[in-house]
């Protein structure tokens, strides 16, 4: 089934070079074992941008529990690319969790029907210009809206669904918006690599252990 750029197969993406990838061109397994997995998904902090082969989040979780975790995150995602990549997986069986670590909150797709962009909130004003007029409080309710879809989706399948956030930023401005939820874990991605001193750009490989660990004792 298929409208528009939303299907239910597997969505397949270009191997990112230098990173060892899947045949569908995730940095996880091949999609060979569905008995015990757990599907996690983000954008390039979860792909694994400059962290070695194993030391991702996705695999320091998995070497601490009993499921397979299978690495959905691309670069450049945004809320709504994870929801579109998380559907595709619709005619695969259930996974036991679904661990979303929700992008930046400004990030959009930009769509028409021939082709669809991933506004990341680059200083390209070929892109920043979908975004430019958007609020906080467009932002807290695109976020909602696609919770919503992913909930709907874990309901549907009969698995547990936690919410984690890569952003610092955005825990704060959800907390300044009353709008928290259960299983929305607020200790992002990024206040891990800062708790160890970790200032860059993409999360290096101690800030992943250390959101791994956060991870497991939050939903396992």
């Amino acid at each position: 089934m298929q409208y528009g750029f939303y299907s239910n197969t597997i969505i397949r993406f270009p191997a990112h070079q230098g990173y060892t990838c899947n045949e569908h061109g995730y940095r996880t397994h091949e999609f060979d074992d569905w008995a015990n997995h757990c599907l996690m998904l983000g954008e390039s902090n979860v792909f694994g941008i400059d962290v070695p082969d194993h030391k991702t989040v996705s695999c320091q979780l998995e070497q601490q529990v009993d499921e397979k975790i299978y690495n959905l995150g691309q670069p450049g995602s945004s809320g709504e690319e994870c929801v579109r990549i998380l559907y595709s997986f619709g005619e695969t069986p259930a996974p036991k969790k679904v661990i979303m670590i929700w992008p930046y909150l400004l990030r959009r797709n930009y769509q028409d029907l021939e082709s669809m962009v991933r506004v990341t909130g680059s200083h390209n004003p070929e892109y920043t210009k979908y975004i430019l007029n958007n609020t906080p409080d467009m932002d807290v309710a695109h976020f909602l809206q696609q919770v919503f879809f992913v909930e709907q989706w874990c309901n549907w399948k009969g698995c547990e669904c936690h919410h984690f956030m890569v952003a610092r930023e955005d825990c704060d401005l959800l907390k300044s918006k009353g709008k928290t939820f259960e299983k929305l874990f607020l200790h992002s991605f990024e206040n891990h690599a800062r708790d160890i001193g970790d200032q860059g750009g993409h999360f290096g490989t101690g800030a992943h252990r250390a959101f791994a660990n956060y991870i497991k004792s939050s939903c396992f």
